[in-house]
């Protein structure tokens, strides 16, 4: 499915002989986001992570931190959305 991701212009899950999802991977993955990003960070010398709206981040980072470690969005990967249209995982 990473192969998919990286490589098709658009994708097709099919489902019992139907057609469950047509789109590019990334529509696909947008379209059933939470739009949420984990921000992890370092604040007075502990380590602390904190889920936020990425609507939020446009205003600037709110939480209290010294050093910034990692911001990952929390986007669906490609096979947690074929799971969600099909039913079914991979096998």
């Amino acid at each position: 499915m990473m192969d998919a991701d990286l490589l098709c212009d658009r994708v097709a899950f099919l489902s019992n002989g139907e057609i469950a999802a047509l789109d590019t991977p990334s529509r696909l993955k947008e379209n059933n986001s939470r739009h949420q990003v984990r921000v992890e960070y370092l604040y007075r010398g502990k380590r602390q992570e904190s889920l936020l709206d990425a609507a939020a981040l446009g205003a600037g980072l709110t939480i209290p931190h010294d050093e910034l470690l990692r911001i990952h969005s929390q986007e669906p990967t490609l096979e947690e959305m074929f799971l969600h249209y099909t039913g079914r995982g991979l096998s």
